[in-house]
């Protein structure tokens, strides 16, 4: 049985390689029986675009490479401007092209009323420094968007997005704004809701990692796939024992 295990383990791992696969956690101990439903949240570069794979696509290969059940939720589906290079995942989520996180805000409760997400991946704020709006008012839209994640689902788990970085001039301020997210995490976080930050920024190169110096291409997208499974799964790990 254990040689059958082993057999198994080393398969499944080959399935996708990414950074994840050596430094995030191993299988569960048995194949998961419950689905975990979680939303991507945030705008164009949480939806892609037409002919990239979107960070969704690597992300849900991985999860599933390692045994875990996951249902992608949210309003809308595919990719921006037509079909992913590849269509075989789970294609929902609420990412909304050049929205920012206080247009976000108006609608969110609408949004996780329908899906009643158990885990969201919030990756905002380029739009918003992009248009003018302040590092502060951006954090505190953020803020109010996981108090009305809560309001709706008391034990809602909370994935926040450092920033990816932007060779845009109108993102100048993505360091300041990185910066105030793990405050903003610990003042929120709790036992039975936790808001634990993702490092999408160090590391992540705009010239060899966008298409255009903001958008992920490819490279790009599997990078962020494997930050997010990385935190993720722990999380996966103790939902799956609490069911």
């Amino acid at each position: 049985m254990l040689l059958f295990w082993l057999l198994s383990f080393l398969l499944s791992v080959g399935v996708c390689s990414s950074e994840a696969d050596s430094s995030a956690p191993g299988h569960p101990s048995k194949p998961a029986t419950t689905t975990a439903k979680v939303m991507p949240l945030g705008d164009s570069i949480t939806a892609s675009n037409k002919g990239l794979p979107s960070y969704r696509y690597y992300l849900w290969h991985l999860a599933l490479s390692h045994g875990y059940r996951i249902d992608y939720v949210g309003s809308l589906h595919g990719v921006g401007n037509g079909l992913p290079a590849s269509t075989d995942f789970d294609m929902d989520h609420e990412g909304h092209v050049g929205w920012r996180a206080d247009q976000i805000l108006e609608r969110i409760k609408g949004w996780a009323e329908s899906t009643s997400p158990d885990f969201v991946l919030i990756h905002l704020g380029h739009n918003d420094l992009c248009g003018r709006q302040s590092v502060a008012s951006t954090v505190n839209d953020i803020a109010a968007i996981i108090d009305v994640l809560r309001a709706v689902h008391q034990r809602v788990g909370i994935l926040l997005a450092q920033l990816i970085a932007s060779a845009s001039a109108c993102h100048s301020e993505i360091r300041a704004f990185n910066a105030q997210l793990p405050a903003l995490a610990a003042s929120k976080s709790s036992t039975d809701s936790p808001v634990i930050i993702v490092d999408q920024y160090t590391g992540f190169d705009p010239a060899t990692m966008t298409y255009d110096g903001t958008h992920p291409n490819a490279q790009g997208e599997a990078q962020i796939a494997d930050r997010w499974f990385v935190k993720l799964a722990p999380l996966l790990d103790a939902f799956g024992a609490g069911h």
